[in-house]
Formats: C-alpha cells, structure tokens, sequence
C-alpha cells in the first residue's frame, strides 16, 4: 500500500512535468512549451474561459434541438443493436451469463458487430441504392436470431454472473457517487461526439470514403482513395443511415450519426471495464478500471474526431474478456463453447476495423485459447471460424477488387495487387518504422524513449492507470495478470518493432491497461489508507483530464458542445471547399489535387490521396483540344490545387506525392486557354498556396 502511495507521488510529479504540444510559434517568437501541470493550472484559472467556449464564446448561434434527430436516429441504430446481441446470446446460451452491466455493453456491442456485418456485405452486394432490400435482409436477419430468443423470454432464470461481494469492505452503492464524479467527462464524451468531423484522417477517409460508397451504391475499392481498401468496420454506422435518410444533407447526417456511435465506445470501454474488472477481480477493481479510462484524455479524443483507434481498442478488450474468463473459471464448462465463438466475434470485428488486429488482438487471444482449451481443439476451431466469418467480406473484396486481400499493405507479397511497384514502395516508405537522426531504427534511445510513451510520457496518457497497473503486477492471480501482461507487450512490441510509432496506436492497450489498474486497486482497497488513497488518485485523475481535454489549442479537440451544428460544419469547411460550395453550378464537377480532406465538398470531385495516381496524369501528354474534350466529357468546370498540401507531401520524409503535378502544367493550360484563375487564391500571389482555376469552355478568347 505505501508503495502505491510513495509510487503515486513520484509519478504524478513527473506526470506533470512532461511537456504537451502547443502551436508551432511564430517568426521570432520564443518556442511555449507548457507542461501538463501547467496547462491544469492555466485550465483552473480559464475555466470561464473555457465554458464560454462551450457556448462559442459567444460568437457562433446555439442549437440543442438540431442534435435530436441524430440522436433519435443513433438511438435506434443501438436499440435495434441491443436486440440482435441479445439473441445471439441466447443462441450462445450465455443470456444470463453476464452480469447487468457487462451484459448490457456485451449486447450493443455483438449486435454493431452484426449490423456492422450486414451492412457491408449488403454494400458490396451494391445495395446501397436499394433501402428496402436493406429492410427486408436486416429484417429476416432479425426474425432468424430471434426466435429462440422468444422462447426464453418468460424462462427462469439464473443470475450466473452475480458475483459475491461480502469480502468487498466498500458497499456496490459507492459507484453512484463515482458514476457523478465521472459525470462531466462523460457528459463532456458525448458533446464531442456528436460534433461535425474536422479532423485530417476523418474527413480524408473514415467519413468521406462512406460518403463516396453512399454516392456509388456500393462497397468497392475507389481507384482515387487508397484508404478504401482497408476494412472500415467502424465506418458502416455512419454509412447505414445514409441509405436511409433523404436530402441534400444525408450524407452529413448519416455520418454524425456513425461519429456518435463510434465517440460513444469510451462509454462502453469503461462500462465493459466495470463489468469485467468487477467479475474477475473486484468491485473496487471494476470501479478503478473504469474511472481509469474514463480520464485518459487520448479516449476522449478520439470520441471528439470520429477515429477508430477507440473501437478497436474497446473490441480487443471484449476479445480478451471471454478468454480471461476461462482460464479463472475453468469450471465454467458449459459456457466454454458461447465464450469461444464470442471472443471470435470481438477478435474479428477488431480486425474489421483496423488490420493491426490480426497481430495484436486475433492471434494473441488465439494463443491464450490454446492454452486455456486443454486439448479442446474444437474451442480454437470456433475460435477461428468466429474471426474468418466477421473479417472475411473485407477481405473477399480486396481479393475481387485488387488480388490483395489486405489491400494495401503487404503488396509486395502479392504478386496480383493492382499497384505499380513504385506505389507500393511509397506506401511501404511512408509506414516504415521511422529513422532517427543517425539513421538507426532500434537505437537505445529509440527503446527507452518507446517504453516512456507506453508509461505515460504521451502528453494525452491518463494520470491513474501506471500506478495502479504497477501494484497490479505484484498480485497473486498469475492467470489474470500474466495474460494481461502479454497482450500489453505484444501490443506494444508490434507498435514499436513493426510500425511508424504514431502514438494513437497503442490506444488499444489502454482497457488492457485499465485492467491491470484495477487488479492492483482491488489489492489496495481491503486497507482504510488504501481506499482513501484510491478515491483521492481517481478523482485527482478525473479531475485532470477535465482540465487537459478543455485545453483545445493542445489537445485540438473541439468543445464547442451548445453550438448548432450547421455552424459548426460551415468553420470546419475549409476556406477553397467554401468557395467551390457556393459557386460550382448544379452539373458541374471539380478536380482537385493536392488536397484529399474533401468531406464537405458538396460538388462531384475527381480527387486523389497521395499513394494514388494523379487525377492529373491524363492532362500531362494531351493537346489543348484533347485537354478541352477530357474536361467537358466530364463535366469538370473547376480545378483546385493546393500546392501547400503537394509541398508538404513532397518534403524530406513525408509521403511523397504524384510527380506529373508541377506548377509549369498548369502555366501551360493557361497560356493555351483552357484555364483561368478563378477569384480565389491564397499566399503569395508570385507563389500561391492554393489556386482555384475555371475551366474554359473550347472556343474561348
């Protein structure tokens, strides 16, 4: 106990030490570099501040009401999921395996597992322009897995997961009072969530590739967007309510609705935390566990921006928790079956999200089924079958669509992928594990600074979990700790020995982590001290977060949670996809370079992201006329170039970017008629950032 408390101490006075990002300065500015306590006592001293910038400062319209309709359209999506998670647990014989609340979040989540499922599948069906298909496939899928569900509607039952909490020295009824003290950051997770998208990566891919598919009426790899390729899981919640909703504005409905859904798996994580840590552990445990992730102000940002980093961290702990089940309870013979094909299901839909999966999540929990199977081969067979049945249509597409059925990774190692060498070289470039500055991969330094960043060095890392996972090392359950344990360093070794170290990658350690906090929580809490330390560390630890997440010019989240959405869409559209918006004619199409984050262009648009071939390479060879007919044939009346971007992509270790796109192709199309600078341009005007060019129609002056 007086370990954690000395432990706790010194880490918190190195926690607050470290350094958060802030705004690049000025020319002849001092470089501002505030450490996290810095920015928690700015964040005491700003908190008006910081309210008011809830409500827009005072600068921007209101709205509350206009958020209803994706809420009500969300909340539908999650009932109907409720409902299929429920049968299927029924036909998994676990319906009262569970307890209430790691039941409840085990439902929404198999059943966004099943809609996310059926959504693509029917997608790829190209089905997306057909929404009563859509109902009447959802339909019987509804009816087949329901009814056994109907035969044990009025059955007895026995509550399994009921665990006995006399040794608990703490009543269940404290979780009220902790369920209040987390309630501004929960409440603060679903503001942010229901936000418009503004984020790079979001409005690039994760929102505008369902976008596109909801434009095309079917799931395929786009030839413009590499990132459509990859398994977008998480992406079916935002692309299943577009089917359904009519107007100009479905597509931006739709996708507050999947962004909602997918900001709302910080909730889940810590309720499946709760859940799990009270079964396995403790209720202390439980409770710790979940406190833990909500103040992880990484969690909180990934609920704000619409990444799936969060989803995938949620299905890896679901993908674990049956399997961790089975090697403390090796009574539990009758449920062994449910718990394999459930782990499988989690283990699969973590794939469906991100490709990682396969070795952090997937073959991880595999091996820790062979250990806990005991030469019941047929455990691993469900388990497998399981995985295969979820991930599978992500990869049949590839397959049909590229000979790559992990497009676009590994393209090397298929001789079928669609891609030139030279593109797969590029992609394989830019995802290598970085170089520092002696041209070393796996320096020494290069490992103690991977293992600070695990231990909490990440400016946006929670406060409570290292601690607390540390005293959880030192407990006896071995067969909860030690696989705890391993997934933690395979997760991180494959972050550190296989990938390009972007620090959002190990967020799907942090429920593992929470995990471990709460088993060494749970060996805190039979002492008097021990207990009051841990109120006062988990509160402290929510308390920080509070102030870390509201520090938006570091974080970059964005808190504006009482303002109207329209409003907020129209600040997160950029400034050039403004000007297109208001004056490309209703017919006319846009061909843009340079710039991929093109959510909010309302316009048809031939684009491209950088690993792609140029929307420009057709331009480069042809005459002025066959320029003038390429350009009509497709109704492209306007051309955007965002040199800024193009410069940033072609700099010394960035992504590269399409040679064929020079400033010199453009000065020659406009000497020869066939554009001209449109009103709108930014930088220098010798050497502009962005220029906006109208196409000529033949026959022009």
């Amino acid at each position: 106990m007086w370990f954690f408390i000395v432990g706790a101490i010194v880490y918190a006075l190195w926690y607050f030490s470290v350094p958060m990002p802030w705004p690049a300065p000025r020319p002849g500015e001092t470089p501002f570099l505030p450490t996290r306590g810095t920015l928690v006592q700015t964040g005491l001293l700003l908190m008006p501040e910081s309210i008011s910038l809830w409500f827009g400062g005072g600068e921007m319209p209101l709205g509350l009401l206009d958020r209803l309709g994706v809420i009500l359209i969300a909340a539908i999506l999650l009932l109907f999921s409720y409902a299929l998670g429920e049968f299927l647990l029924v036909r998994l014989k676990l319906i009262d395996f569970f307890g209430r609340v790691d039941g409840i979040v085990l439902r929404l989540a198999i059943g966004l597992t099943i809609v996310s499922w059926s959504t693509a599948v029917l997608g790829m069906c190209g089905l997306l322009h057909r929404p009563l298909a859509i109902v009447l496939s959802l339909a019987i899928l509804f009816v087949a897995l329901g009814s056994a569900w109907k035969k044990q509607l009025f059955a007895p039952r026995d509550r399994e997961a009921e665990t006995d909490e006399s040794n608990d020295t703490q009543p269940e009824g404290e979780s009220w009072w902790w369920l209040l003290a987390a309630a501004p950051l929960c409440l603060f997770i679903v503001g942010v969530s229901i936000l418009p998208p503004y984020e790079y990566d979001v409005l690039e891919y994760h929102l505008l590739v369902p976008k596109e598919w909801h434009m095309i009426g079917q799931i395929r790899v786009l030839p413009n967007n590499v990132y459509s390729g990859m398994p977008m899981g998480a992406e079916m919640w935002a692309l299943l309510p577009m089917v359904f909703l009519t107007g100009n504005q479905a597509w931006l409905t739709g996708a507050l609705v999947g962004k909602l859904i997918i900001g709302l798996f910080t909730l889940l994580t810590a309720g499946l935390l709760y859940g799990a840590g009270k079964r396995l552990v403790g209720v202390w445990g439980g409770r710790a566990a979940a406190l833990a992730a909500i103040a992880v102000p990484w969690l909180t940002y990934q609920s704000g921006t619409g990444l799936v980093d969060g989803v995938w961290a949620f299905f890896t702990l679901a993908a674990a928790y049956p399997v961790l089940i089975v090697l403390n309870s090796p009574q539990e013979e009758e449920h062994r079956d449910g718990l394999a094909i459930l782990s499988g299901l989690m283990a699969g839909m973590a794939f469906s999200v991100k490709y990682p999966a396969l070795l952090v999540v997937v073959l991880p929990v595999f091996a820790l089924w062979i250990f806990a199977a005991k030469r019941d081969w047929r455990l691993l067979l469900m388990y497998v079958v399981a995985v295969t049945v979820v991930v599978s249509p992500w990869l049949i597409r590839n397959t049909i669509d590229t000979g790559n059925p992990v497009y676009p990774l590994a393209g090397n190692v298929f001789p079928t992928d669609v891609r030139p060498q030279e593109q797969i070289d590029q992609w394989n470039r830019a995802h290598q594990v970085p170089v520092s500055a002696d041209g070393s991969r796996y320096s020494i330094s290069q490992l103690s600074s991977g293992i600070m960043t695990a231990f909490g060095r990440s400016p946006w890392a929670g406060l409570a979990i290292v601690p607390l996972a540390i005293c959880g090392l030192f407990t006896p359950n071995r067969k909860l700790v030690v696989p705890l344990v391993i997934l933690l360093a395979v997760c991180w070794i494959v972050w550190w020995g296989f990938s390009h170290r972007l620090e959002r990658f190990l967020i799907p350690a942090i429920p593992l982590g929470c995990m471990l906090a709460g088993v060494g929580a749970q060996k805190l809490a039979p002492f008097v001290a021990g207990r009051v330390a841990l109120r006062v560390w988990l509160g402290l630890g929510l308390f920080v977060a509070f102030m870390l997440v509201n520090q938006t010019q570091s974080i970059k989240l964005d808190p504006r949670v009482f303002v109207s959405l329209d409003a907020l869409a129209k600040s997160h559209t950029a400034a050039p996809v403004t000007f297109l918006n208001e004056n490309v004619a209703p017919g006319d199409a846009v061909l843009a370079t340079g710039d991929a984050a093109l959510f909010y262009l309302q316009p048809p648009v031939f684009y491209h992201t950088c690993f792609n071939d140029s929307t420009m390479i057709q331009l480069v060879d042809m005459t002025k006329e066959e320029r003038q007919a390429h350009l009509a044939e497709a109704n492209i009346a306007w051309i955007y170039v965002h040199w800024g971007e193009i410069e940033r992509f072609r700099s010394p270790g960035n992504y590269g970017f399409p040679s064929d796109v020079t400033r010199e192709l453009f000065a020659q199309m406009e000497s020869q008629g066939v554009l001209e600078p449109a009103d709108y341009q930014l930088g220098n005007p010798e050497n502009p950032s962005v220029v906006i060019y109208r196409v000529l129609p033949p026959g022009s002056p």
